[in-house]
């Protein structure tokens, strides 16, 4: 311990100086193999000169690396068509830095070959130097147990698998295997150079010993003959009172749950089950009683037998599967078992290696791998499901360990059963039918709002057709009540002051006579005119223009008042409804200055002003006071008339009038109201 603190610590010192001489710019060569493996990367890509001496001891291949050790470490430089150099041979090396993939070594190499020399000196190493890269590309001596020895594909090396405890260290050996020669469950000495594969990152990914051939193997304990191999019983395996401690191969028996083309081959002895991992080629079938032999090592929870041969085989009856609950799988007791279980599915999707069910059972859920079952299982389907239970992970509880996941691996397709098809209410119908519902309803709403609104609209078009009906209605009956009526009575006092007059009267009650008799001709021609407006239904539009002209051409001309109309040459089209009281205003304000006024002129104007339409009824005659209360004086029942019909059709009424001064009324129609 004490030589390697030191070797260590002239390691650190060394490179600490090295470095130190590049920072300070020299440009003296490196000369030992510490001191270009101390680089970094990033200086060793400087390509510093390098100039050293060393012995070789390990030797790629032609175009591989040429692996040489001096008295401090180990470096390397790459061979370019190498077939002269051997290991042991003493060289001179002149070339440049590299970074290389996972420690500095040199490039454009310039060697020249010294003479022979002793192979450096080994050092032992663990498994944990190994995984340190301590002693990458320098000689080692590891002892172990082998496990394994095979060829490569091309048969041309081996590969020896090394049991150092817990750890397994691979070594290749640039050799064929040796015919005859019986290693496995050997305890072995190994010496070789310490090199592993690298990452991208620059990470030592895998250790691995290389050596040239089956001389760097010293056997030391030989391995025992297989019919001494020692019998346990699974639950004994790499227990604290078993046999297989000791690293070497045990033997186990039972009958053959599964096996897969992968070599795994899972057994079932009188007291658990286990997971015996053979080469691929050894064809065993389900159901037979298999006696094996192999390593004992602990796999994610329980103990396993790798690197297993089998020893005898009998075929027997296919086993039945133990009837479990997901619960029970959870506590870890059926590992490597073949188990039943029954649950429903509620995930399903393939997987490059077959199909994979997610299982739910109360609350707790599994995933099992079967292969290709040729149709997707509806999720929501209940199914028993048959298979070889494997504990994934774990979580220590204190001493104890306890299964945190555990999966299901199937044998074959028949190993799944439908029970029970799903139930038609999925979620995902249940959520599109409930989509579909909330469509219709917001559908429905919509045509409900527009219904209404129809409906609306149509009851308004049906009132102002009932009332158009019952206005014209009310109308003829009004007519039928002047015509049979008033206008038969003034038909019947006109008779009898004819009468009168025909009898012969004096001159001064002629005038009266002829003036009532006048006077019933006019009332008789309103009435008239009225009944026959009372009786034409109304126009959509009208003139107002022409209904006020046929109003002036009523009055009897030549007298006094004089009626004058004054119309713009261009106005628009009104609803007969508003021509009818904008007339009948017109009339009555006509009136009122015949009665009241006295007046000898009377000028009707109506013309369009920023789009409103104005009526305007001037008169010179006495006047009065607009602000004096109307319902005081029993003439003005007109004015009252002529602002309720103004305010029928929506118009405004103002009167201009000063006593002595004549009178002003003007009616503004709104420009909304004047459109069609």
């Amino acid at each position: 311990m004490t030589t390697r603190f030191l070797s260590h610590a002239f390691s650190c010192w060394l490179g600490y100086g090295l470095l130190c001489a590049v920072s300070f710019g020299a440009e003296q060569p490196l000369t030992t193999a510490l001191a270009v493996r101390s680089l970094p990367p990033e200086v060793a890509a400087k390509k510093l000169p390098v100039e050293l001496r060393g012995t070789v001891i390990f030797i790629e291949g032609p175009n591989g690396a040429i692996v040489l050790q001096d008295e401090t470490a180990g470096t390397y430089f790459r061979g370019r068509n190498e077939t002269t150099l051997r290991p042991g041979d003493d060289v001179k090396v002149k070339g440049v830095t590299t970074p290389g993939n996972y420690l500095p070594g040199i490039e454009q190499a310039i060697y020249e070959k010294l003479g022979q020399r002793e192979l450096p000196s080994v050092v032992s190493a663990t498994y944990a130097d190994f995984v340190s890269g301590r002693y990458f590309f320098q000689r080692i001596a590891v002892e172990g147990i082998v496990q394994a020895v095979t060829a490569t594909a091309d048969e041309t090396r081996s590969i020896l698998s090394l049991a150092m405890g817990r750890d397994l260290l691979e070594v290749r050996i640039c050799v064929p295997p040796e015919e005859g020669r019986r290693l496995v469950d050997s305890r072995v000495r190994i010496e070789a150079v310490a090199s592993g594969g690298i990452n991208q990152r620059r990470q030592l990914v895998q250790p691995i010993a290389w050596v040239h051939d089956w001389s760097g193997l010293q056997v030391l304990e030989a391995a025992p003959p297989e019919r001494e191999v020692p019998m346990i019983s699974g639950s004994k395996l790499l227990a604290f009172d078993g046999l297989g401690a000791n690293g070497h191969r045990v033997r186990v028996a039972g009958t053959a749950l599964a096996a897969f083309a992968n070599g795994e081959v899972f057994i079932r002895n009188e007291t658990m089950a286990l997971r015996l991992q053979f080469p691929p080629s050894v064809p065993l079938s389900v159901g037979s009683r298999v006696e094996a032999i192999g390593f004992p090592k602990m796999q994610r929870f329980s103990a396993a037998l790798v690197s297993a041969s089998v020893v005898r085989h009998e075929f027997g009856q296919p086993p039945f599967p133990v009837g479990v609950s997901l619960g029970d799988l959870l506590r870890g007791a059926y590992d490597n078992d073949l188990v039943a279980i029954t649950a429903i599915v509620s995930g399903y999707f393939r997987a490059e290696e077959g199909d994979v069910l997610v299982l739910q059972e109360s609350g707790q859920t599994i995933r099992a791998q079967v292969p290709p079952l040729g149709q997707e299982l509806p999720v929501g389907a209940r199914v028993r499901v048959t298979g070889i239970c494997q504990v994934e992970s774990n979580t220590a509880s204190g001493v104890e360990s306890r299964p945190r996941s555990v999966s299901l691996r199937s044998r074959m397709a028949a190993d799944v059963t439908v029970l029970n098809a799903p139930a038609w209410w999925t979620t995902r119908r249940l959520a599109l039918v409930v989509g579909v519902l909330l469509f219709v309803v917001v559908f429905a709403s919509l045509w409900i709002a527009v219904l209404r609104r129809q409906v609306r609209r149509q009851t308004r078009a049906l009132r102002r057709q009932i009332e158009h009906e019952a206005t014209l209605e009310e109308r003829q009956r009004i007519a039928r009540e002047f015509h049979d009526t008033l206008e038969q009575g003034l038909t019947g006092l006109a008779l009898r002051l004819e009468g009168v007059q025909a009898r012969g009267i004096d001159e001064k009650n002629g005038q009266l006579l002829r003036a009532s008799r006048r006077l019933i001709s006019q009332i008789q021609a309103e009435t008239r005119s009225l009944v026959s407006e009372l009786r034409e239904p109304a126009q959509e539009l009208a003139d107002i223009a022409a209904a006020l002209r046929a109003m002036v051409e009523e009055h009897p001309g030549g007298g006094e008042p004089a009626l004058i109309l004054k119309a713009a040459a261009v106005l628009p089209p009104l609803p007969s409804r508003t021509v009818h009281h904008l007339r009948m205003v017109a009339r009555e304000a006509v009136t009122n200055a015949l009665k009241h006024a006295h007046a000898r002129q009377i000028q009707l104007a109506v013309e369009l002003q920023d789009g409103r339409l104005r009526l305007t009824i001037a008169d010179d005659g006495c006047g009065f006071d607009p602000a004096a209360p109307r319902s005081r004086h029993a003439g003005h029942f007109g004015c009252i008339g002529i602002e309720e019909r103004c305010e029928k059709i929506g118009a405004t009424v103002r009167w201009n009038s000063t006593p002595g001064q004549g009178t002003i009324v003007e009616v503004e129609l709104p420009g909304e109201t004047t459109s069609v």
